[in-house]
């Protein structure tokens, strides 16, 4: 069973919460500034669910590795070539932002360093095998990320 990207965050939000209860020292935001995480949060869910929508609605598989059916290009796609990835990131961010704990900023980096360097090399290797041009042409006019 190959671990997952769903399975890497679960585990790094849960060790943020960990951080913060082991940690509180490390709390550097206080107060009603922590809830700025909520919407924080509420907004990288956002562009991963409507990612999903997008890959439901073309009807092509969203878990990693398996074979995409089709390209997706509309949406978040036209700004991010990752935007599940980005929109999980940034609901980590938010989990951060509320804990307000300096240890738990880095779950959203760990998240990101997985994803860029493990991830999305695969899926971009699979990408242009499966599509060619049309994915070596939208790789070079979309950013990998922002």
């Amino acid at each position: 069973m190959m671990i997952k990207p769903p399975h890497i965050a679960l585990t790094l939000l849960f060790l943020s919460w960990l951080s913060d209860y082991f940690f509180p020292k490390f709390r550097f935001i206080a107060g009603n500034y922590r809830y700025v995480g909520i919407l924080v949060f509420i907004f990288g869910l956002s562009i991963t669910f409507y990612s999903f929508y997008l890959f439901r609605k073309n009807k092509t598989p969203i878990i990693p590795g398996q074979k995409p059916k089709f390209m997706v290009i509309q949406g978040a796609y036209k700004f991010t070539r990752n935007p599940m990835y980005l929109g999980v990131a940034t609901a980590l961010l938010g989990f951060s932002i509320y804990f307000g704990n300096l240890l738990s900023f880095l779950s959203p980096l760990i998240f990101f360093l997985i994803m860029n360097h493990y991830f999305v090399p695969r899926e971009e290797k699979l990408m242009e095998n499966i599509f060619g041009k049309k994915y070596l042409e939208y790789k070079k006019n979309v950013r990998r990320w922002l």
